[in-house]
């Protein structure tokens, strides 16, 4: 009975985990929103999706940079923020990918915006 109490409250942890992350405007007025959603990330506010992968990819310089200084405690303690940005885009890349949003894009994309 126990493990089934445990895994109850692992797959809850996982579904409050992913709220976490969500586009900010699903009714986008133009392109070019739609193609780059503000998302309201936990931690980090609302960020553009673009500004995301820039983090994204500033942290991975920057880990980088510290590892060959020997800087390993900084690593560690960015690991957590880094993680949870790549979560994020995981997340909304794959929301990004679902046929209501690419009908979003596709409505906007004949229509002008």
């Amino acid at each position: 009975m126990k493990d089934t109490k445990m895994k109850k409250f692992k797959e809850y942890t996982k579904i409050t985990e992913a709220r976490g992350a969500y586009i900010w405007d699903t009714k986008p007025k133009t392109l070019e929103d739609a193609e780059d959603p503000e998302i309201m990330t936990q931690g980090f506010g609302r960020l553009g999706l673009s500004q995301i992968k820039d983090k994204l990819v500033y942290g991975s310089k920057q880990f980088v940079k510290w590892a060959q200084d020997g800087n390993y405690e900084s690593i560690d303690s960015y690991m957590s923020s880094y993680h949870n940005l790549l979560e994020t885009l995981q997340e909304i890349e794959k929301e990004m990918k679902k046929p209501a949003w690419k009908k979003k894009i596709t409505v906007l994309k004949r229509s002008g915006k």
